[in-house]
């Protein structure tokens, strides 16, 4: 793809797609959804803002509206950050997109007040969330790399 910009949102939306994908296996595996799951964010936020409480119909098609900007839009910020790491191996520059994910939602989980407080969560939520967001990177990075290929 030649315009990097357009790449960059489409691995996000596809790091999105695999991240789906990892969320059918946590949610069994936690037994439960966790607190940062793409559907309670939706109804925290939403709720709040239209003052008013969502319908599970609602809460999950903000959610996927939420899921549909959000990988993109971290897809396009990586591929401005990027440049800066090109000479590293793919696994390591994808970790460090999940790395980075995963403080960016560390600090505005709390400061959007989207989750119920960290220190509330179980460690398996927490491990969960650093699973997800080191495939998230992998998986966006693998396919800006795929797609940046002539």
């Amino acid at each position: 793809m030649r315009n990097r910009f357009a790449a960059a949102l489409v691995a996000g939306a596809l790091g999105g797609g695999v991240l789906r994908a990892l969320v059918s296996v946590r949610n069994p595996s936690l037994g439960h959804p966790p607190p940062y799951a793409a559907r309670r964010i939706a109804h925290r936020l939403v709720s709040r803002f239209l003052r008013r409480d969502l319908s599970k119909q609602e809460a999950k098609d903000w959610a996927w509206t939420m899921r549909a900007v959000y990988g993109p839009l971290l897809g396009l910020a990586w591929g401005v950050a990027r440049p800066s790491v090109a000479r590293w191996p793919l696994v390591p520059r994808g970790l460090l997109l999940g790395l980075g994910v995963l403080a960016f939602e560390h600090v505005a989980f709390p400061l959007l007040r989207a989750t119920a407080p960290m220190n509330t969560w179980t460690g398996e939520e927490h491990a969960w969330l650093v699973a997800q967001t080191a495939v998230f990177g992998v998986a966006t990075e693998a396919s800006l790399r795929a797609l940046a290929t002539p």
